[in-house]
């Protein structure tokens, strides 16, 4: 195969690694997200980190939790699916079976404001916050 002028030959050049995103602690999000969730679901904490997957109301508000995760703070299915020790195609079926319930305006409405309160108490939030009222 004839590779034409400027053409990279991508079999013979080293993969570069991805810059990691920044990274939000792992037990930051469990405290906020338990937080939240636990207390609009009604729910135990301690059950929404189960390793079973409980009654019908717990493993919902679970999944409300990995969507949560995924979609206000932008952590990959990967990395939500290692905060509850769930593999990323569960986080995958939270994530989709959550969006699709969205079209109840009740569900909507308590998702955006949940959506609100995390995005509002994640760090980067509140480091450009800081920076911004410092003048940086």
């Amino acid at each position: 195969m004839a590779l034409g002028i400027g053409c990279i030959d991508n079999r013979t050049q080293p993969r570069r690694a991805r810059a990691a995103p920044a990274r939000i602690p792992d037990q930051f999000v469990r405290e906020m997200l338990e937080q939240a969730v636990s207390r609009v679901f009604m729910v135990a904490s301690a059950d929404l980190w189960s390793g079973t997957r409980g009654r019908p109301r717990v493993a919902f508000a679970r999944q409300v939790a990995m969507y949560l995760a995924h979609v206000a703070w932008g952590l990959s299915l990967t990395e939500v699916g290692y905060v509850f020790s769930r593999d990323r195609t569960t986080v995958a079926h939270a994530c989709g079976l959550v969006e699709d319930l969205r079209d109840d305006p009740v569900l909507d409405r308590s998702l955006e404001l949940l959506e609100g309160v995390l995005r509002a108490l994640s760090p980067a939030s509140a480091s450009s916050a800081v920076q911004f009222c410092l003048g940086a």
